[in-house]
């Protein structure tokens, strides 16, 4: 059974000011676990229940867990329901620090770029689209979701884990790009329709802005073209995180 501060500590971290203060975040089932310990990367609790263990990977992941030291702690469901995210969560809840990651971790010069995109779900699903279609890595504007919060990190799937994820100000992240020799396109239904087989530079940022307001006026004015996808059906716009991952896999994708 934890202990009453370490129940504290785990609840503390559904809200983004302890996160950023204390610089952990939560995982909540044994899949993005999994992945912590594959890259050993470090861990600092973990709870669990007896279901869990029970699982057929269950005792095998808690095997993994004693083998790297890592504090655990026996729960009820009861329990783990009031430490975790979700209402039904998969018998596992862990508390890791947030990977610390800087523009030298980004592989290539091909980065997706998220403006002020607030819904968690999407953030977690472009982060993990963006590992499958090419992109080095992912930066989070000012307004973005937290890619560190338990919504946005399940979504993900363990992208997050590989995938370097840098929250910083507009300003400098196109210092950065510019510096790089890195093209910025910007996402936006008045777009250029990008066509399959498009030519695209070198190295290239793509800019996804808010579900309502889209990219700011700021970025629109500094990219170096706006585009959008080719709508053939009724449909007058896509789901924010199914638009990224169709362009991507048309800029990213090879």
């Amino acid at each position: 059974m934890p202990s009453l501060s370490q129940s504290k500590h785990v609840r503390s971290l559904h809200q983004r000011k302890e996160r950023s203060a204390r610089g952990e975040f939560l995982v909540e089932g044994p899949r993005v676990l999994e992945e912590l310990l594959r890259t050993e990367r470090p861990v600092t609790l973990v709870l669990y229940t007896e279901a869990a263990e029970a699982e057929p990977d269950g005792r095998e992941l808690l095997e993994g867990i004693m083998a790297a030291d890592i504090p655990h702690e026996l729960v009820s469901d009861s329990e783990l329901r009031r430490h975790a995210d979700t209402v039904t969560p998969q018998g596992w809840i862990a508390v890791a620090p947030i990977p610390q990651w800087n523009w030298s971790d980004f592989r290539t010069p091909d980065i997706l770029v998220l403006d002020a995109m607030q819904d968690p779900g999407n953030v977690g699903t472009l982060i993990r689209a963006a590992e499958a279609l090419g992109a080095s890595g992912v930066v989070a504007l000012p307004g973005t979701a937290d890619p560190w919060s338990p919504k946005v990190v399940r979504a993900a799937a363990g992208s997050s884990i590989r995938l370097p994820v840098l929250a910083v100000a507009w300003d400098a992240a196109v210092a950065h790009l510019r510096t790089i020799g890195c093209a910025v396109w910007a996402s936006a239904a008045d777009g250029d329709l990008l066509e399959r087989g498009a030519t695209r530079p070198d190295g290239l940022a793509l800019v996804l802005g808010n579900e309502s307001r889209g990219v700011s006026g700021t970025i629109r004015t500094a990219a170096d073209r706006i585009v959008a996808i080719p709508m053939r059906g009724d449909a007058e716009s896509l789901n924010a995180a199914l638009a990224g991952a169709i362009l991507m896999d048309r800029l990213f994708g090879g």
